[in-house]
């Protein structure tokens, strides 16, 4: 087909117009889940990579399971569900809660790194009847029977993406199996339960079992909708501390990077005095190489009123038989 420009009477040819691209259609895969005790349970499997360093694999470390949670954390146990720990018949001595909101992904692997190089060590001592080597021949046949680790996060559309990221190179996370409505019902929560068998460091650099990482039983809470801090600690203590029924709970902040002796020493509080309701430890600010972050008149202000909290008020308190609040940064029950 031929067409006159104007003034200057050139020919312009246009040729056939190309046909457009049949965008290929996929079809909806629809399977058919039975439903556990009434509610949705799934076990999905995990890439072989993610199981580096293990003799004996076990199933945990082969699949993650996925739980939409439609109930109150209070009525979680009322409500039939359950966790891995349940269905193996095992006994919980230490679970530990990362409580988070939105922060970034290098907040999340200083504080979960740092819980499992406390574990590790936990792990390491010869001459305890608790952990030590003892500890760690239970440990290889079922996943860390004894320290359960649990992420919760406070709203599913106020999470870091990067934090997924991260969760799901460890295996604890996978995308594009959380439903919204489960049985005409909201869904109130997403658990992911996963066995992993290395870290990730705060410069998101993988740690082998060689390099002294022992597996962690994850339990990743994602909340669907914002509902503070305190819900949070609703359903660590209401929800999952009622089924594991743990000798110790540890209440950590994302960011709070634990010690590599931190958490035994906060456990031996209570295996030494059985009267002990409550315990923290010293938490201290993180002042930078060669302290420059002190230079920041707002760092200078908080490492001054936790070198405060720590020298005069606790110890008082501590001396008095009583401690008025313990820092949800770092404190166990």
């Amino acid at each position: 087909m031929e067409a006159q420009n104007g003034d200057e009477g050139e020919k312009v040819r246009y040729g056939v117009p190309p046909e457009a691209p049949t965008a290929r259609r996929r079809a909806r895969l629809k399977k058919t889940v039975v439903l556990t005790d009434g509610n949705l349970v799934v076990d999905l499997p995990v890439p072989s990579h993610l199981r580096i360093g293990i003799k004996n694999v076990m199933e945990e470390m082969k699949t993650v399971r996925y739980t939409a949670v439609t109930c109150d954390a209070d009525d979680f146990e009322a409500e039939r569900y359950s966790l891995r720990q349940n269905w193996s018949g095992r006994d919980t001595e230490l679970l530990i809660a990362i409580t988070m909101y939105n922060e970034d992904e290098i907040l999340l692997t200083r504080t979960l790194y740092g819980v499992m190089q406390g574990i590790s060590h936990l792990c390491s001592r010869k001459n305890s009847k608790t952990w030590g080597d003892g500890a760690w021949k239970k440990v290889s046949l079922s996943m860390l029977q004894m320290v359960v680790v649990c992420i919760i996060s406070d709203g599913r559309k106020n999470i870091h993406p990067r934090v997924l990221d991260c969760l799901a190179a460890l295996g604890v996370y996978q995308d594009g199996v959380m439903k919204s409505h489960m049985k005409d019902k909201d869904v109130t929560a997403h658990l992911f339960e996963y066995t992993t068998s290395f870290g990730l460091d705060p410069d998101l650099k993988f740690k082998y079992p060689e390099k002294g990482v022992v597996p962690t039983q994850i339990i990743f809470c994602l909340k669907e909708k914002n509902a503070k801090k305190i819900n949070s600690h609703r359903w660590f203590f209401n929800a999952f501390g009622r089924l594991l029924q743990p000798n110790v709970c540890v209440l950590l902040d994302v960011g709070t990077r634990p010690g590599v002796k931190s958490l035994y020493h906060i456990w031996k509080a209570f295996d030494v005095n059985s009267n002990v309701a409550g315990a923290c430890g010293e938490i201290a600010a993180y002042k930078g190489p060669y302290w420059s972050a002190l230079h920041n008149p707002l760092v200078a202000a908080q490492n001054f009123e936790y070198k405060m909290s720590n020298i005069l008020d606790k110890p008082w308190e501590s001396i008095c038989g009583y401690i008025s609040v313990l820092p949800g940064a770092f404190s166990a029950y």
